[in-house]
């Protein structure tokens, strides 16, 4: 089953924790997705978004446009950064290094403050692709989704660790096609090469 991936753009607000703050794009956000479509075969089935407006909106022209149906999936929404959302990035690794730091290093085990814990993030995502696979089966769908999603998909698919998801640079807008292979629950990676999204200093 392919599996095409794209990242929300840039929205309102800012450098912050967005998570599952349901904030719409700017105009800008809007052509960082348009240019991330344009890398993808437009041969889909299906489009599949997330609920929050920063995906939904864009999801739902583009299926009008492409009179195409449109499903929303909530377990495809960003994980939820808790006490963190809505703030700034900057000022909370000012402020709480240490414990962006433990996150960093081991997400399985730590998580911003009231955040959802990495392994319910990663459960619910993995459980919504294979819900997917089996209701649309022989589909090719268009997933309109969030940074952390897409990082985890890629991480999975290398047979990457959490902690690997860090160093992976998914930018606004970011596009990515996968086949996912639902007996054996595996991904690959279609495109684009590793050298795109792994982040190198």
């Amino acid at each position: 089953m392919r599996i095409d991936l794209l990242r929300h753009g840039a929205c309102e607000g800012g450098n912050i924790f967005r998570g599952q703050i349901d904030v719409p794009l700017t105009s800008e956000g809007r052509e960082q997705m348009l240019q991330g479509l344009a890398e993808l075969d437009d041969s889909w089935d299906r489009i599949v978004t997330s609920p929050l407006k920063r995906c939904q909106r864009f999801a739902a022209q583009l299926a009008r446009e492409k009179e195409l149906p449109i499903t929303e999936v909530p377990d495809i929404r960003e994980i939820g950064f808790g006490d963190w959302e809505g703030q700034s990035v900057d000022k909370i690794w000012t402020e709480q290094r240490a414990l962006c730091e433990a996150w960093g290093r081991d997400p399985e085990k730590h998580a911003p403050p009231g955040g959802e814990p990495f392994p319910v993030f990663r459960s619910r995502v993995l459980q919504a692709i294979d819900n997917l696979a089996q209701q649309y089966s022989g589909e090719s769908l268009l997933l309109v989704t969030h940074g952390g999603v897409i990082k985890l998909l890629l991480a999975y698919a290398n047979n990457w660790l959490p902690v690997k998801m860090i160093s992976l640079q998914v930018n606004y807008g970011f596009a990515a096609s996968l086949r996912y292979d639902s007996d054996n629950k595996t991904f690959t990676v279609s495109y684009p090469e590793q050298s795109a999204y792994v982040y190198c200093p």
